[in-house]
């Protein structure tokens, strides 16, 4: 059985941080729960604590004090962890939990029956699937896919999904460094994987049950952020 780590990064997620979820895992799976403060300005950090007083032999919390944003608190948090060398394969998961507890631990079986190098969930809206999901997010994520593959030919379908798990030994080389964007970053990683021609040893993978939920940071506006992030990613890659 390999050792997994699951990382919830949390800036100001005191009232979406569904303890049910969390319970669910704990439940259910082996994986231990580390929970990332982003330098939240709200009790997220009392919410979080609240849950480790009940799991405190499964459940850890990452506290950076100040906010340096997902894509930063993820490469910290991904390294810190790795560097202990306890865990075989660490992922990481949005903390509204849009991924219920019942998907993650079946990506995690996934990931064992596969015996790949990493894993990543994909929001393909299939026959009967519970994929919940809001049109204008659909066609954000749509357009930069498109304009990813145009330009890096990832082959990938939904690089956006907060749902992935890396094994011990890719780590060091999709986090070898910080990231340059912070709504792309998870396309940095396979670019960087790519590069390394590293990308043959993962897969995507269907998520059957995903939803949005309200309080999401991601609408029309920040589409045009993620064009200039773009931008940055065809300079620098």
């Amino acid at each position: 059985m390999q050792k997994v780590a699951i990382i919830i990064p949390c800036y100001n997620e005191a009232k979406r941080l569904d303890y049910k979820n969390v319970e669910q895992l704990i439940l259910n799976s082996d994986m231990n729960i580390f929970f990332a403060n982003d330098g939240s300005k709200d009790n997220t950090v009392e919410v979080i604590n609240s849950i480790i007083t009940k799991h405190s032999n499964r459940c850890f919390l990452i506290d950076f004090k100040e906010n340096s944003g997902k894509a930063n608190t993820i490469y910290k948090s991904i390294n810190q962890i790795n560097q202990e060398g306890e865990y075989d394969f660490i992922g990481y998961f949005d903390a509204d939990f849009s991924t219920p507890a019942i998907e993650i631990i079946r990506l995690v079986d996934e990931l064992e029956k596969r015996k790949c190098q990493f894993l990543m969930g994909s929001r393909i809206l299939l026959l009967n699937s519970g994929i919940k999901r809001k049109y204008h997010r659909h066609i954000i994520g749509r357009i930069i896919i498109t304009l990813i593959n145009f330009k890096f030919k990832l082959g990938i379908y939904d690089t956006q999904c907060g749902s992935k798990l890396f094994s011990k030994t890719i780590i060091p080389k999709a986090f070898d460094k910080p990231f340059y964007t912070s709504w792309l970053f998870d396309v940095e990683i396979f670019i960087r994987l790519q590069k390394q021609n590293l990308l043959i040893h993962g897969i995507e993978t269907p998520v059957y049950n995903w939803k949005d939920v309200d309080g999401s940071k991601l609408g029309w506006k920040t589409g045009f952020k993620i064009l200039k992030e773009l931008y940055l990613l065809n300079k620098k890659y």
